[in-house]
């Protein structure tokens, strides 16, 4: 009679090579960028930024998005500013620690150029040809999600007449009384605003804006704030400061307006932030139908009408009381001061350096 040894054997083959076979597709990449959870459910962890913002995009983008698409949970992962962004990135960029990531405009094409972040496919994102101009990206990289501008903040208790230019910083009356977060991009957007003022231009010489800055140390009390500005005015640690109006707009609402925002009239900046697929993301798939859902325009109106971001998707009409106090209102389009963030781009972090060694420090 036969031994029944190679039957078993050969069972025992075929069962191992199954169980081989499960384990690679299981931990394979496929054509997509998605990794072996492709037909089961994904994670994409998307870096953005904290405190309210994340908030208010948690409510209006990704717990619809999730909805709307059960294969994919959304991770947010929280951050302070974009130079933690392309840090962690730098970090991480053979096996990288997130799939879609925010970036303000001016530090984007750093990431870009590094090859931190990867061309959109615009078959996978059909909603990039229902942007505004101003949103697209030059080099098929991540587009704007959200449109801002520069404001002054104002604690209403404490400061009877509300200030209504740049140059009331210097006011004797918020002597010790200021918060002034400008070692970033509010710092480089209130350079350009003050080189408006001092009838210069920013391409040729900072240095008028930057002696300027300096005048104004001994009237600050704090130049990191802590948790944030808007907490810092809320609560009259300071009563006057700087910082981003769709924010100051937020805690207009939710403090029953003891913090106030403000538009010089000389003008303010616009800031972009920007929504990227992080290259070497193992589920790129997943992370482009996110980015996607981010710039149409329900998600853009929805977080916009809560968050007083202007819209990026041509589509979105803002109600005229929600409009009216984004960057997208007609009193703020007539005072927008022009930046060219792509000249800009270069110098940031030079012009970053000379505020925290010559303003703060000096």
């Amino acid at each position: 009679m036969p031994s029944p040894r190679p039957i078993l054997t050969s069972a025992a083959v075929l069962t191992a090579t199954a169980l081989l076979a499960t384990a690679c597709s299981s931990t394979a990449t496929s054509p997509s960028g998605s990794s072996g959870d492709a037909g089961g459910k994904q994670t994409v962890t998307f870096m953005g930024f904290y405190g309210t913002f994340q908030d208010a995009f948690t409510k209006t983008v990704i717990k619809p998005f999730e909805k709307a698409n059960p294969d994919i949970t959304v991770k947010y992962v929280p951050i302070q500013n974009s130079s933690e962004v392309l840090a962690k990135l730098r970090a991480s960029k053979s096996r990288p620690v997130a799939d879609v990531a925010l970036m303000d405009s001016s530090v984007a094409p750093t990431a870009n150029k590094e090859e931190l972040f990867a061309p959109l496919d615009a078959s996978k994102v059909p909603n990039l040809a229902h942007l505004v101009d101003t949103a697209k990206s030059r080099t098929g990289h991540g587009p704007a999600v959200t449109f801002d501008s520069l404001s002054i903040l104002y604690n209403s208790e404490n400061v009877k007449k509300a200030p209504t230019s740049w140059n009331d910083l210097w006011n004797a009356r918020y002597k010790g009384k200021l918060a002034m977060p400008v070692a970033d991009t509010r710092g480089v957007a209130l350079i350009i605003a003050l080189e408006k003022i001092l009838h210069g231009d920013y391409k040729k010489d900072i240095d008028p804006a930057i002696a300027k800055l300096k005048q104004l140390s001994p009237s600050v009390q704090t130049w990191q704030p802590s948790p944030d500005v808007y907490t810092a005015i809320q609560s009259g640690d300071a009563d006057v400061a700087v910082g981003w109006n769709a924010r100051g707009q937020y805690y207009k609402n939710t403090s029953d307006g003891v913090v106030r925002p403000v538009l010089p009239k000389e003008g303010t900046v616009t800031q972009v932030n920007t929504i990227n697929l992080v290259n070497n993301s193992q589920h790129t798939a997943a992370a482009q139908k996110f980015i996607d859902y981010a710039i149409g325009a329900q998600a853009q109106k929805a977080f916009d009408d809560e968050a007083y971001y202007a819209p990026v998707n041509k589509d979105v009409r803002l109600a005229p009381d929600t409009k009216n106090r984004t960057t997208a209102s007609d009193e703020q389009q007539k005072h927008q001061i022009p930046v060219d963030w792509n000249w800009l781009t270069t110098r940031y972090m030079a012009w970053v350096d000379r505020i925290k060694q010559e303003v703060i420090g000096g």
